[in-house]
């Protein structure tokens, strides 16, 4: 710590070889090895201008961000490669100011929803524009895109974006560009990750006393046969141990992810290979997400005035398992066909032998009348439903670029996605 002149006072051991390091918001981070035997020692600290030199990629191709004039929002790609997430959009939440980023359900590898200017429209879409390696995408599938391979993300928020792009960014415009090859030797990159991942907050359940105590208070005549029968009394029901459905839907979670890549090249090619094995067990039984993935970018100069590259996305994707919000079909329908509300509302004993493990077994709760309330076994519907949805994306896109005045570039740029949508088997 100095005082307002700069002036600072450190004890140093006369044998000891010091460094100090200067440091100050807005300057350049200094490492100075001191002379032997120095008693006084004055540095000068060199502004840091790295925040005004950026460069912002906006719809029409880049700015310095001292020049920027709109509303547009950076992510910082260094916090986003930390999150071990499926796809960007879920990385992206609470990371750009004005971006809301929500998930309609926590099944692996389903879709984030993005709200950029707020839901301005009542009955039609409020997901942004998506622009990838200045490509328009409208309504993408964002687990194609492999975060790994993202260098920059921006947010157009402002009048901008419906300025370039129409009224396709009226509702925003998320802007992506992906890693390309850079020249230089052959650099190879591998980034792994593996975790658990776990429901780390149950609902409180009623336990077994208090269930066939709140039973028999809500009508005796019913309940009193099914849960006092043979002899039974409510005090007997203290000593049993019933079923938590939660411990037996939820589990601890298995996910994985490898990115391994490639890239160098010349003054006139330049390479970029990449792929990706991405793997997600739910915290549901029986559900998951898989994704392969594989990317070839190749720049070529052909003459000093002709340029030419092509960028080619393949991935292939499978969830299965039962989504927690979805209803099962049958005579009663709306929230008591969730699965999640027979997790919460299926009975926790039966009133016979507990002991004898049939709870697991029952399939219906017979006390329940299946014309007003679905109520299914939620272990043996989940065990049961594997509905896998496969998904394989082919992004293509190639420029042509030709230079033939010194102040004019023509560039010809075309892409294709063809896209097998997800395949239902029951």
């Amino acid at each position: 710590m100095t005082n307002e002149s700069g002036i600072y006072t450190i004890r140093i051991p006369q044998s000891t070889e010091a460094i100090l390091v200067f440091s100050f918001v807005g300057f350049h981070t200094k490492e100075v090895k001191l002379p032997p035997n120095a008693s006084v020692y004055n540095t000068k600290m060199e502004p840091s201008i790295k925040g005004l030199n950026d460069v912002v990629v906006i719809g029409y191709g880049t700015v310095k961000r001292k020049d920027l004039t709109g509303s547009v929002g950076e992510v910082k790609m260094a916090d986003m490669e930390k999150a071990p997430v499926a796809s960007f959009d879920q990385a992206l939440a609470g990371r750009v100011a004005g971006v809301q980023v929500s998930a309609a359900d926590g099944q692996p590898g389903s879709g984030m929803q993005i709200v950029i200017r707020g839901n301005n429209s009542v009955t039609q879409d409020n997901s942004p524009l998506y622009v990838v390696d200045g490509f328009p995408m409208e309504s993408p599938d964002n687990n194609v895109i492999n975060p790994a391979e993202i260098a920059s993300i921006e947010v157009l928020k402002d009048a901008s974006a419906t300025a370039i792009y129409g009224a396709r960014g009226a509702n925003g415009v998320i802007m992506i560009t992906t890693k390309q090859g850079k020249t230089g030797a052959p650099v190879v990159n591998y980034q792994a990750w593996v975790g658990m991942m776990q429901n780390i907050r149950q609902q409180e359940m009623l336990d077994p006393y208090e269930f066939v105590k709140y039973q028999l208070e809500m009508n005796r005549t019913l309940y009193e046969p099914v849960y006092l029968k043979d002899g039974k009394t409510l005090e007997d029901y203290r000593n049993v141990k019933g079923v938590n459905w939660q411990d037996q839907v939820f589990r601890n979670a298995f996910g994985q992810n490898h990115n391994i890549s490639i890239r160098g090249g010349s003054d006139n090619t330049k390479y970029s290979l990449s792929g990706n094995i991405f793997s997600q067990d739910g915290i549901i039984i029986n559900s998951g997400f898989r994704r392969n993935q594989g990317r070839i970018v190749i720049d070529q100069t052909i003459t000093p005035k002709v340029k030419a590259g092509v960028n080619v996305n393949y991935t292939g994707t499978k969830t299965y398992g039962v989504f927690a919000n979805s209803t099962v079909s049958g005579p009663a329908s709306g929230p008591t066909a969730s699965l999640m509300y027979s997790v919460w509302g299926f009975r926790p004993v039966t009133g016979s032998d507990e002991a004898d493990g049939s709870l697991l077994e029952e399939p219906f709760d017979p006390d329940v009348d299946p014309l007003s309330e679905w109520r299914i076994n939620p272990i043996i519907s989940t065990r049961n439903e594997y509905n896998p949805a496969f998904n394989n994306t082919l992004i293509s896109n190639a420029y042509l670029e030709v230079k033939p005045l010194k102040y004019f570039t023509l560039r010809i740029t075309g892409a294709d996605q063809d896209q097998h949508p997800p395949r239902d088997i029951q």
